[in-house]
């Protein structure tokens, strides 16, 4: 009796089934006397093994060509054919695999074109799955084996290439491929640092491709590399990638992708990557790409430090747009642990990137953010981490319409370095950060007090040109945590700000040049601040030390509201400095303001100052207040509240519904306005 199989092949039914120990023995069957639809059972695909055998028909007008594994022909016959009864799946001892450690390319390469062709998934049992070759490539199935720990595809030889390539619709889990990359060298020099052989682990192209719960090792290049788009990495590990380009991920003219809970060990450029190569085309970029969870650990022996160019990173986001970093982690890396900058235009021109619950640890620049090649861009920081490392927050943005806003930044600072800082600035762009708070585990006094140092919590020493803007920035030293220390600003070289903003700040403002400051809620010790356009300082606390305001020819107005000049500690006093003598105006006024100090033991509360060019001019200093109060805390002294170095003494003050206690005699040196003082 005929039957039809899947296939709509026929069958005998009742024939007797024939046994074969082998698949060469089934072939050496005398096919003239096999009846069309004979089974024949194989025990296994080599003789004295049991794996690989199943069930075969023999069809006597099939000529469809060998595959290896599910198609036979007879020895010495052209026509017919031994098919394998199939059911969803097919595995490598199908094709003759052992999976014993011996090299095994030739069945595993026609097990993926088979599974290719026929469109069949792939499982992989237990076992060492060596290969000599590469380019085992899997395209729309799913190829599955039995855990990390258990199945192992493993390279054998030492040119490059990738051993596993998976294409459109493909899905790669449970197992770990191994690209067998040479040893390292006892002593890394410029002549060793990229002479690795072996090849790339896992290549991922084409469209829709997933990997899971699979280990990527032992590559002299990237351990996995992306080329796709709607491609997602979940639970991947990427371990010991090597020489110039050893990358744990490396993800180049992508789109659409999520990387979650992935790790990156022991690599020598970056742990992750999102990029675009240079030969493709100016449009490309990689692109809306998430990085969730993930850890980059370990990198090393970068190329850089041996006269290459590639420099050791957690995260690196380059020639791309719309890249997210969420509660990722970089530890132990040798330049930076996130990295995110523009490079080629995107659609909208404008590139976006966010780093939100990250965390940079042991590393010189925890997080370095900018733009390049003329591409603005928006970057958002938040939640995130440096801890010990040298700088925490690096940002180079050359153009005005770049942007970086962040919210609840953390610093631990080393602070061994000659050059330390929180918040590193070059270039320009836009920066509005709040809530930054700092510690530093070693501080350095000589440093700090220091110009010539960049070593404070902010710091721009080439020279920053953008805008400003930080809210509740709190810095502490690790042996008094408790205790909060001033914010140390340096802001040298040529920088020249727009727009500089502080509130709810107690800061040490060293050099701080820009066209328009404003200060608010902040206490200010001592420091040298130059308003070239406006300056309001409201609500703030200033004193201890000597804060120091330059006034120019095209200041507008140089106002002080609520504030709180308490020289008492310190013994310091507020130094205002005429620079030009084209600026007489009525720019500088006090209002509510309070002044205390001790003036027997300390001397004056405000010193008035001109430059040279200025002492000759008529009321260079011309200073307004109304309604503050000047209060002696010492002895009663003839000591002036206001004195002024100029010569002769061009100053002039105004004002109404001031106070002074009795302790204080006289309130300037210099003529006073009658009516400046309040009734009684």
């Amino acid at each position: 009796m005929e039957k039809r199989d899947k296939e709509g092949k026929t069958t005998q039914e009742g024939a007797e089934t024939l046994h074969a120990d082998s698949i060469a023995e089934m072939q050496s069957l005398d096919v003239t006397r096999l009846q069309d639809g004979q089974r024949i059972q194989v025990a296994g695909y080599h003789a004295g093994e049991s794996l690989g055998g199943g069930s075969f028909i023999w069809y006597a007008h099939e000529r469809r060509e060998e595959d290896g594994g599910t198609c036979f022909r007879a020895h010495d016959q052209a026509d017919g054919r031994f098919l394998r009864r199939l059911d969803e799946m097919l595995t490598p001892s199908m094709f003759g695999a052992r999976g014993d450690g011996s090299d095994q390319y030739l069945a595993l390469k026609q097990l993926a074109k088979a599974a290719n062709a026929q469109q069949r998934d792939v499982v992989f049992p237990e076992g060492d799955f060596a290969s000599s070759g590469t380019g085992l490539r899997f395209k729309g199935i799913r190829v599955n084996g039995a855990g990390i720990n258990r199945t192992i595809i493993r390279y054998t030889s030492d040119t490059h290439g990738a051993l596993v390539e998976i294409d459109d619709g493909t899905t790669l889990s449970s197992m770990t491929l191994d690209g067998n990359v040479s040893d390292d060298p006892e002593r890394w020099t410029p002549y060793n640092f990229d002479a690795f052989t072996g090849c790339l682990p896992l290549d991922l192209i084409g469209h829709d491709v997933t990997v899971h719960d699979l280990i990527c090792r032992r590559s002299p290049l990237a351990c996995i590399r992306v080329g796709a788009q709607n491609f997602v990495l979940r639970d991947v590990v990427a371990e010991h990638a090597r020489g110039n380009y050893g990358d744990g991920f490396f993800i180049a003219d992508s789109c659409d992708g999520l990387v979650e809970r992935c790790q990156a060990r022991d690599f020598t450029r970056i742990g992750f990557v999102s990029d675009t190569y240079g030969s493709s085309p100016a449009y490309m970029l990689s692109e809306r790409i998430d990085f969730i969870d993930c850890l980059a650990e370990n990198g090393h022996h970068a190329s850089v430090d041996y006269g290459g160019a590639e420099f050791n990173t957690g995260y690196w986001a380059e020639n791309s747009d719309e890249v997210r970093f969420i509660n990722c982690r970089s530890r132990d890396t040798t330049h930076s642990g996130f990295v995110a900058t523009t490079g080629r235009v995107p659609s909208l021109g404008i590139g976006h990137f966010m780093l939100r619950g990250c965390i940079a640890e042991t590393t010189n620049i925890g997080f370095y953010l900018k733009d390049l090649n003329v591409t603005p861009v928006r970057h958002i920081v938040d939640d995130c981490l440096s801890r010990n490392v040298d700088r925490g927050l690096c940002t180079e943005m050359d153009l005005a319409a770049s942007h970086l806003t962040g919210q609840r930044f953390t610093t631990v600072l080393r602070g061994t370095q000659r050059s330390s800082s929180s918040l590193l600035l070059r270039g320009a762009g836009h920066i509005d950060i709040h809530h930054f708070d700092e510690t530093w585990q070693v501080f350095n006094d000589q440093r700090h007090d220091s110009m010539r140092a960049s070593y404070a919590s902010i710091v721009s020493a080439g020279g920053f040109k953008g805008h400003l803007q930080l809210a509740h920035f709190t810095s502490r030293r690790a042996d008094a945590p408790a205790s909060t220390a001033p914010v140390g600003f340096k802001l040298l070289g040529q920088s020249h700000l727009r727009d500089f903003t502080l509130s709810a700040t107690r800061a040490r403002l060293f050099h701080v040049p820009a066209e328009r400051i404003s200060l608010h809620d902040c206490e200010i010790s001592s420091g040298w601040v130059k308003a070239f356009e406006t300056l309001d300082v409201d609500a703030c606390r200033l004193g201890d030390g000597v804060p120091r305001f330059d006034i120019f020819d095209t200041t507008q107005h140089h106002r002080y509201r609520h504030c709180q000049f308490d020289f008492t500690p310190g013994g310091g006093h507020l130094y205002l400095h005429n620079s030009d003598k084209r600026n007489a105006r009525h720019v500088v006024r006090f209002e509510r303001c309070r002044f205390k100090k001790d003036l027997a033991q300390h001397g004056y509360m405000i010193t008035l100052d001109a430059a040279p060019g200025v002492f000759m001019a008529n009321e260079s200093n011309y200073l307004t207040f109304r309604d503050c109060t000047f209060e002696n805390t010492g002895q009663a002294t003839d000591t002036p509240a206001i004195r002024t170095l100029q010569r002769p003494p061009q100053a002039s003050l105004t004002g109404y519904g001031n106070r002074k206690n009795d302790a204080i005699g006289t309130l300037t040196a210099f003529e006073l306005d009658d009516d400046l003082m309040a009734d009684g």
